[in-house]
């Protein structure tokens, strides 16, 4: 470097400086690669002699010591013509390249020119434009840390161009994997999900650039290739799997390590292989063979479709209804699932600010609590400087029902790093994303071990809301272990009963809880005490009841129940509530309520629920139109006086029906009656029709 290349290059890196925690820039000039190597400022590379002589002006590297930008340094007036320009970026190219490195800069001070290393053209933006941004970390460190972050994302040796923000939606490829594993090795519902959950992340963290060279997907894919066959001769479909266990699957391991619940997302619970008395990785079963068929499955959807980079939120949101729908285990299935169609409904009933605390104490795989968060995830989380800055809590808890049964919890997490890709995407370096993992995952869903699971230790006033679909059965074994623990003294009939206290004593003064019950906690007599405690301590805002068959794994009538607990100063001042029960009969909730689940448009649910929301949100006391037109018209609907709501009378809110009104609703059909002629005049025309049909198949033999 000559002196004027020197002083223009120490005005704009005068000293070594980071770039958001994130990256560091290095300004050298007097440093060779040799050195720079062997000193562990850079990751280790093998070149050649005439390249580790080099001295690189500025490197810009990561927390793993990889090389992002190579800098060439130029004084202004050997970077004017087209000639200059060219051997300026073939000066330092090979250098660049032979370190690995993810963007070379050529640069006079003024004028940058970005290139890729890799096959020596400029890098372009999303519209084709040539990148030019000046690098000058003290001023403008977030427009180079996205930059860089966008390019590495994109790049290859085959292009050149920064990827278009198109959101992908591989809910078909979803359906194609669990073909696959169900029809290979019938493997169940659950354990099929998770095994397409586990190569999803995969395929994913390799996109984000988070997993990379013999980690990464695309190293896996290529050892596939003939190309790569004809350098390793000895290569086969279980070392391939092996190469995958023993390296991208340890990375992960090592980026979502084991909670102090013992779970992870990366267990090893699915594609195993084992190693022969030579060391040679051996499959037993057709394990290999199916890791290849799904592997190539996702390699056929990135030509087709591209790179996982912007996964849509439908996709994040009907992932595990994807593979209910598609599962002959409703019932597995169905024990930790609650639909999309009623957990949005019942999150749009509530009201979720900055400062929360929302729980789940029974969440499956979390539903509730991350569709809560999903519309603002950017305003309550944000990953600045090392740190994840949150203004929001959410905290879901399951329950190990057999052992090894810790998938429910496992998928839980999983489903939160998808929610979450965005926040990863950005921030893809390996530190970095296990910090994120750690802060977010681990703090966030818990599995409980014991007998009693979430009911064994209750949490007093600490919720501002509880979102759930609790599991309704009945246990005598918990009912006596609740009971021994001296937190549970209202009664009640069935697990639910235990659920709905732990619910009612954990909010917040002032909390709301919007929740699922079987009609039993409505109507039992040995749920007494607990609606003397409701009326006692909370506002009882709406009942809505569902279809039966609402939910996948119970023919149970079932019913949304929204409750606010009273502030302190409303208890003891011995407020009551003043206002109607808002109750609605939905007969629809948007989907087909037999095992296939089609989507239709009819839906009393989301009428209930728009409904609700215009009752809540203005005097309940005092409904003006045109509201109070919109909500009476509907023959669903009806406001109930709350003195109608007693411990010693059932809850169930059809009561409040006529028969005939039920009937004009759908609810029930009328009775037909006929006299005894009418009635045998049905039964002759029934026997020639028989008659009929037994000639016609007469006549097809």
């Amino acid at each position: 470097m000559s002196k004027s290349e020197q002083l223009t290059q120490n005005k704009i890196y005068s000293n070594n400086v980071t770039i958001l925690d994130r990256y560091e820039c290095l300004s050298l000039g007097a440093t060779t690669v040799k050195s720079l190597i062997d000193s562990n400022i850079i990751k280790k590379y093998k070149v050649n002699k005439d390249i580790a002589k080099k001295k690189p002006d500025v490197l810009i590297i990561n927390k793993e010591k990889e090389v992002v930008i190579y800098l060439e340094q130029k004084v202004p007036h050997k970077f004017k013509s087209e000639n200059d320009i060219k051997r300026a970026i073939n000066q330092e190219l090979s250098v660049a390249k032979a370190i690995n490195s993810l963007i070379y800069i050529v640069s006079d001070g003024e004028s940058y020119i970005w290139i890729n290393p890799k096959t020596g053209n400029p890098i372009l933006d999303e519209n084709g434009n040539e990148i030019n941004l000046a690098i000058r970390p003290k001023e403008n460190e977030k427009e180079i840390a996205t930059l860089v972050n966008n390019i590495s994302q994109s790049i290859s040796s085959t292009n050149d161009k920064i990827l278009k923000k198109e959101y992908l939606d591989p809910t078909t490829l979803a359906v194609k994997i669990n073909r696959i594993l169900v029809n290979l090795t019938f493997a169940s519902a659950k354990m099929s999900l998770y095994t397409f959950v586990e190569l999803f992340l995969f395929k994913y963290l390799s996109d984000i650039n988070v997993l990379k060279g013999d980690s990464s997907f695309s190293h896996i894919v290529n050892m596939y290739s003939d190309d790569y066959k004809k350098r390793d001769p000895d290569i086969t479909d279980a070392k391939i799997l092996g190469k995958y266990i023993d390296g991208a699957r340890e990375t992960m391991k090592k980026l979502f390590p084991e909670a102090n619940d013992g779970t992870s997302i990366i267990n090893g619970q699915v594609f195993h292989i084992e190693k022969d008395d030579f060391n040679n990785y051996i499959s037993k079963d057709n394990t290999d063979e199916i890791f290849k068929k799904v592997i190539l499955e996702f390699y056929k959807y990135e030509k087709e479709n591209g790179k996982f980079l912007n996964i849509s939120t439908d996709f994040k949101s009907k992932l595990f209804e994807t593979f209910m729908k598609n599962s002959n285990e409703k019932s597995d299935m169905g024990q930790f699932f609650t639909p999309l169609k009623i957990v949005n409904e019942m999150i749009s009933m509530v009201d979720i600010n900055k400062g929360m605390k929302i729980c789940d104490p029974a969440c499956g795989v979390g539903k509730f609590l991350l569709e809560s968060i999903d519309d603002k995830m950017s305003d309550y989380y944000k990953y600045e400087k090392g740190n994840l800055e949150q203004n929001i809590e959410i905290i879901g808890y399951d329950k190990m029902m057999s052992e090894r049964d810790d998938l429910t919890i496992i998928l839980a997490k999983a489903n939160m790093l998808i929610y979450f890709s965005e926040l990863f995407k950005k921030n893809n370096s390996l530190s970095d994303v296990k910090k994120i993992s750690q802060s977010l995952l681990d703090k966030s869903f818990y599995l409980h071990k014991t007998m009693l699971g979430t009911l064994g230790e209750l949490e007093k006033n600490k919720y501002d809301l509880i979102l759930a679909n609790p599991p309704y059965y009945q246990s005598k074994i918990m009912m006596e272990n609740a009971k021994n623990t001296g937190n549970y003294n209202l009664g009640g009939s069935g697990v639910e009963s235990l659920f709905l206290e732990w619910i009612l004593k954990s909010l917040k003064y002032g909390g709301v809880a919007n929740i699922v019950l079987p009609d039993g906690i409505f109507s039992n007599y040995a749920n007494k005490k607990i609606k003397k405690y409701i009326i006692n301590n909370f506002y009882i805002e709406s009942i809505i009841s569902l279809p039966v068959g609402a939910f996948f794994n119970t023919p149970k009538k079932t019913y949304i129940l929204t409750l606010k607990k009273k502030t302190e100063d409303e208890l003891n001042n011995n407020i009551h509530q003043k206002y109607p029960v808002f109750t609605y009969i939905a007969n629809t909730i948007g989907e087909t309520l037999d095992v296939y689940r089609f989507d239709n448009y009819d839906s009393d649910l989301k009428e209930a629920v728009t409904k609700y929301n215009f009752y809540r949100k203005g005097d309940k006391n005092n409904i003006v139109e045109p509201i109070k037109s919109y909500i009476k018209n509907d023959k669903k609907l009806k406001l109930i006086n709350i003195d109608e709501f007693n411990e010693n009378k059932s809850w169930i809110i059809e009561n409040w029906w006529t028969e005939e009104e039920k009937i004009d609703i759908g609810l029930k059909k009328a009775k037909n009656i006929v006299t005894v002629d009418e009635f045998q005049d049905l039964l002759e025309d029934m026997i020639v029709s028989l008659k009929d049909f037994k000639e016609e198949l007469e006549w097809l033999k």
